[in-house]
């Protein structure tokens, strides 16, 4: 369903030479010299509705400032109800006008309402429709303000005046919500998540409806909404599946660290590979991830191609920290274990004591 925005009006009935009294019956010529019955409202609008085919309801109505929404109607449904071609129940839909919708009235032909609404134009029942005096009365209820700039750039404010602290600007021809009455000149809008206050010098502010929709926006807008439907569950799959896959990964790394912990205090051996006998750095990885049914290369330079990068803020427990001339198994919250030296043997260092040339993740 689509809003477009209504502005205040005022309906001109042209009478040559003629003063209307309710309840007087007199006659005018109307647009190519055709004869219209003048006439006191209640027994034109009778009138009307009694003809086969009648002149356009604008003609009758009576030129006030209160009647500015005379010639609007509402939906008075539920739901929604059918605007069609002919003002037959049978005939083809063009358009939906839904709950509290907003149309023109243009004439009326039987029971059906020829209206005007949005870029739909066809037949209603009349008697689904709020009309007439609940037609202004529902307008002035229903109406919601918008506010349309003018000025180039605007300041929306904290208050009203300018002595107030700008909060945001806003630019020419953009339309606001009007989220209030007015203050001494001054509009409440909001724009986007700020709610404040503009000068309502640099503004146009106009009445909001919703309006019919035609049959072939209602497709255009259902396949729009399912597609937006399909990407958001696609999207959400494909974060849950990351989810899926990041939480095996930890496990599966957690599990490395859990093992390689079991070492700690166990001796420092350049070029060795055992666990328990003593390892250097790049020895004491590949022992740790053969155990896991993982080979790796055997020097921490080898190390550097292996598995696949990622950044140390998506650093996870398990992956290898790859330095210049050293390596070393993260632990979380900025540790790694690792074959330190021939004094330290098997510890905890801190992950970024000196440069760090790569990461490298094996699950």
């Amino acid at each position: 369903m689509k809003t477009a925005t209504v502005t205040k009006r005022m309906i001109i009935s042209a009478l040559a030479g003629t003063i209307m009294i309710p309840g007087s019956a007199i006659t005018a010529q109307a647009k190519e010299n055709d004869t219209l019955p003048i006439a006191g409202i209640e027994s034109v609008l009778a009138e009307c509705y009694q003809s086969d085919w009648q002149h356009p309801i604008e003609l009758y109505l009576v030129p006030t400032e209160q009647e500015e929404y005379s010639n609007m109607v509402f939906a008075n449904v539920e739901d929604f109800l059918y605007v069609r071609k002919e003002p037959d129940e049978d005939s083809e839909w063009l358009g939906k006008l839904y709950k509290d919708g907003a149309a023109t009235a243009v004439g009326t032909e039987g029971d059906y309402t020829l209206i005007r609404s949005g870029s739909v134009e066809g037949y209603v029942l009349t008697d689904q429709l709020y009309t007439g005096g609940a037609a202004k009365e529902y307008a002035l209820q229903a109406a919601q303000k918008q506010a349309t700039v003018t000025a180039y750039v605007l300041n929306v404010r904290s208050g009203q005046g300018t002595e107030y602290e700008i909060l945001t600007q806003i630019t020419k021809d953009q339309t606001y919500q009007v989220t209030g009455e007015a203050v001494d000149g001054w509009y409440p809008i909001r724009a986007g998540e700020t709610d404040g206050w503009v000068s309502g010098e640099y503004v146009t502010v106009t009445d909001s409806f919703t309006y019919a929709e035609s049959r072939e926006e209602e497709q255009a807008r259902i396949a729009a909404e399912e597609a937006q439907k399909a990407a958001e569950e696609a999207a959400a799959q494909a974060e849950a599946q990351r989810a899926l896959e990041a939480a095996q990964v930890r496990s599966s790394g957690q599990a490395v660290i859990d093992y390689a912990c079991q070492f700690i205090g166990n001796p420092y051996v350049w070029g060795g590979t055992s666990l328990t006998n003593g390892a250097d750095c790049s020895g004491f990885v590949q022992a740790v991830y053969q155990n896991f049914g993982i080979s790796l290369p055997r020097t921490s330079a080898e190390m550097r191609s292996a598995g696949y990068e990622v950044s140390y803020e998506n650093a996870m427990p398990g992956d290898i920290m790859c330095y210049d001339g050293h390596v070393g198994l993260y632990m979380g919250d900025g540790t790694i274990v690792n074959a330190i030296d021939e004094a330290h043997g098997i510890g905890i260092s801190n992950a970024t004591y000196t440069n760090i040339i790569t990461i490298r993740r094996m699950f």
